[in-house]
């Protein structure tokens, strides 16, 4: 009986934490636009390193790296677009907060890739020959791929969205009197 179970306590435990952790972001976090650059520069390094020995690339793998690319972006974009930014006017401080839409896709992301794993292996363990196939280490790149999109066009995004709200600060604060 535990054993049938098995494949179901990891993505069930992963989507308990992702939800309880995009719970408490739903208080709202704060944003520093000049800073959204480190997470890109991070992946781009670790993608680099992993590209030291290349796969061999094929007409397969080139179209999944691309299709990768443009999914990753386009969804780091809607996601981005799901976070409401609210700037404090006293402090000029952006604080980031990610709607219930944002959250219910993040979430349902995560549930559809174990349902997916799930449904292609049939709840059963991996072959352990076929773990070490190639066909494993270009699906990983591609993840990996698709992650560097996805926080990229984030990033990108957030600070399209930040730079109104500083320069509306900005110009606020020239205009106000200065203190006596």
């Amino acid at each position: 009986m535990i054993k049938q179970l098995v494949p179901y306590i990891a993505p069930v435990l992963v989507i308990a934490i992702m939800a309880w952790r995009l719970s408490r972001q739903s208080a709202g976090r704060p944003l520093s636009p000049s800073r959204l650059w480190i997470r890109p520069v991070i992946l781009l390094a670790l993608l680099a390193l992993t590209f030291l020995h290349p796969p061999a690339l094929t007409l397969v793998s080139l179209a999944a790296f691309a299709g990768a690319l443009v999914t990753g972006a386009v969804l780091g974009y809607v996601l981005a677009g799901h976070q409401a930014l609210t700037l404090d006017p006293a402090t000029g401080k952006i604080t980031s907060k990610m709607s219930p839409v944002g959250m219910a896709l993040f979430i349902g992301l995560f549930a559809a890739r174990y349902a997916f794993r799930l449904l292609v292996t049939g709840g059963q363990a991996p072959d352990p020959v076929a773990a070490h196939s190639a066909q494993i280490g270009l699906y990983t790149d591609v993840g990996l791929f698709f992650l560097l999109a996805l926080v990229c066009a984030q990033a990108w995004e957030l600070r399209r969205r930040t730079r109104p709200l500083l320069a509306e600060h900005a110009a606020a604060q020239a205009k106000a009197p200065p203190p006596l």
